[in-house]
């Protein structure tokens, strides 16, 4: 297919002649007779035509006159008399205006004079109204009232017989000094019609799910402990709403259980864009830190909107939010019937002939068969840069699922990872945790094959100090110095040329290594014995990825050659013709570590200097070796 662009669309076409008298006229709409303006602007051609239309119709109009003068004479005359009926008919209407709102004030008298007793009443009925609802439309509206409102709106929503009503809770920390939000998971509530019973599940923002809980609706009971309220929450503030009962979801009932035990019987109101703002301070210095809680209620419905929990000053505090994102109504399915029943009640009724189901763990490489699915989420890693020594792998599970699971130093870090699995696999369950998580209990399976080891110097993307230029040398520093030293130049000067040269050195060497650990890591879980069935489309990627790894190997190991070459080594053409042929992922591997361990023997700082030149000539020829 030739995907040169076809000269004729290039041009735009020019206007046709009924289309430019009607622009003479005025006839077209106004996109269009801008289109036509801009288009008469740049094209000679139709303005050409455009004049020579204008002068055939001057020359036509001329010869008109002299030909026929009375038609002239006449068509004149007939648009003067026409203007002058629209003047007459304007002065007329302009009259009429006035007359019609004399006639419509009689008449409206004349009928309240008629229907006397009617019209009290209607007024009356008005006045009573107004006086209804002089509390929601006045500045001194109460908060208990519009509580009472919106606990009647939320008795009219409440699920039928059969059906079961579902509520999503998003939890967010903000900064109200600096505004930062963090949201910290979601919180999904369903509500049963026919017990007083709710089931709770949560999810944390890396995608983590909590065991769901029964609670009672009853009231009197102790609240189900959640996780991710007890790891988010000052523990004051969780051992109050524990002992108040409350249930983390935004309805009437649960913040009336909110804010009974605040100390304080105040309350006000604050008008938003379409909201109430419900706001209960709580006493001075409350054993449970809160300052104040607010309840956002629908101006108009007075549905329950959200709360908020304010630690500190509402303007400079914290503030804990749980923001309604999705209610919705279902069928009371079985599956969802059996989430209400009591776990006591489930432990009594199993029998021994029922077994207890099985738990999904992960399977080992050797004991399955690669899919397409595995590979596209490999690559997602890959394209996210997660299989350059973060401890992120796909784990094969007993159900037949695929789970990635990892750890990662940085929670932007993580967001990168999510965001690249979700573009490949929007529904691929994923836990990607920060070190911190895993001292609350949460666990990393072990690896489903053997990974090559990964020295401690090359699990973090930090870097040593290389050039400590007080009493510590780096091997090289001597032939660095003489390279770098300028006519004219500091000491100083050169000293800063040499860090950033070891820098790049060692992160280079890094890299390298990294990358023939991924090609390395890519053969063990993709053997030929577990990709005997993926599809075409699959085995390409592998081998795609395969290539971008072993083409950076290259790369950077010329890049390293060209930088030793420039302080006295061999030249890269040199090294080029010591090279052989393509090497497999094992002999890339022990080179690359050989390459690493050179690099840092040479360019991080020692105490004893070493002769630097057999160390320098066995790099150049282990690079040269990789960058065939």
């Amino acid at each position: 297919m030739n995907g040169a662009p076809e000269r004729r669309k290039l041009v735009p076409p020019h206007l046709a002649d009924s289309r430019l008298l009607a622009y003479l006229d005025g006839e077209l709409p106004r996109v269009e007779i801008e289109a036509a303006r801009t288009h008469l602007e740049s094209c000679w051609s139709c303005r050409r035509r455009l004049s020579s239309l204008e002068a055939s119709i001057d020359n036509y109009v001329d010869q008109r006159a002299r030909l026929q003068p009375y038609l002239a004479i006449n068509g004149e005359q007939r648009v003067r008399q026409f203007r002058e009926r629209l003047a007459r008919h304007a002065e007329a209407s302009e009259l009429s205006i006035g007359e019609k709102l004399r006639a419509y004030g009689q008449a409206a008298l004349a009928g309240i004079a008629s229907h006397r007793r009617p019209t009290l009443a209607s007024m009356v009925a008005a006045c009573l109204l107004v006086a209804m609802f002089t509390d929601v439309w006045g500045t001194r509206v109460s908060a208990d009232t519009l509580l009472n409102r919106a606990q009647g709106f939320e008795g009219t929503q409440r699920p039928h017989n059969g059906k079961v009503s579902r509520v999503a809770v998003r939890f967010d920390r903000i900064q109200r000094r600096t505004g930062k939000t963090q949201t910290l998971g979601t919180i999904t509530a369903l509500q049963d019609s026919e017990k007083p019973l709710a089931y709770l599940a949560a999810e944390s923002a890396s995608g983590d799910h909590e065991p769901g809980v029964v609670a009672s609706l009853s009231g009197g009971q102790d609240s189900p402990q959640i996780a991710l309220l007890a790891e988010d929450l000052p523990p004051a503030m969780t051992s109050y709403l524990h002992s108040q009962h409350w249930l983390p979801v935004v309805t009437v009932e649960a913040f009336r259980e909110l804010i009974a035990g605040r100390g304080l019987t105040s309350s006000s109101v604050q008008k938003d864009a379409g909201t109430f703002e419900l706001i209960y301070p709580f006493a001075e210095a409350h054993a449970s830190g809160i300052s104040e809680a607010r309840l956002r209620v629908d101006r108009g419905t007075f549905a329950t909107l959200g709360l908020s929990l304010f630690l500190g000053s509402p303007a400079d505090g914290v503030e804990y939010r749980f923001t309604r994102t999705e209610t919705s109504i279902e069928p009371r399915t079985a599956e969802l019937a059996r989430l209400f029943e009591p776990h006591d009640l489930l432990k009594s009724t199993r029998t021994q002939a029922v077994p207890e189901p099985a738990r999904v763990t992960p399977l080992s490489y050797s004991a399955t068969r690669a899919t397409d699915e595995e590979v596209w989420l490999n690559a997602a890693l890959h394209q996210s840069d997660a299989c350059m020594g973060d401890e992120i792998h796909v784990f094969p599970m007993s159900d037949g699922s695929l789970l990635v699971q990892g750890l990662v130093d940085k929670t932007d870090r993580r967001d990168a990872v999510l965001k690249a699995l979700h573009a490949a696999d929007p529904k691929a369950p994923t836990q990607v945790f920060l070190p911190r998580e895993l001292k609350s209990g949460k666990q990393l399976f072990n690896l489903p094959y053997q990974t090559p080891e990964i020295p401690s110097t090359l699990r973090s993307d930090s870097v040593a100090t290389l050039a400590d230029l007080s009493s510590q040398r780096i091997p090289l520093y001597e032939q660095l110095f003489q390279h770098f030293s300028r006519p004219g130049a500091s000491a100083e000067d050169a000293d800063r040329q040499i860090n950033a040269f070891s820098n790049e050195a060692v992160t280079l060497a890094r890299q390298t290594f990294l990358h023939a650990w991924a090609l390395k890591k890519l053969d063990l879980e993709f053997s030929p014995e577990r990709s005997a069935n993926l599809s075409q489309s699959a085995v390409q990627e592998l081998e795609r990825m395969r290539q971008d790894h072993r083409r950076w190997i290259a790369t950077i190991s010329h890049r390293q050659s060209e930088m030793l070459a420039q302080i006295g080594g061999s030249s890269p053409a040199q090294i080029a013709q010591a090279s052989g042929g393509p090497l497999d992922a094992d002999s890339l591997l022990r080179l690359a570590r050989e390459q690493n361990d050179l690099v840092r023997s040479l360019f991080t700082v020692s105490n004893s200097a070493p002769e630097s030149g057999p160390n320098v000539s066995r790099l150049l020829a282990v690079l040269g070796r990789m960058g065939a």
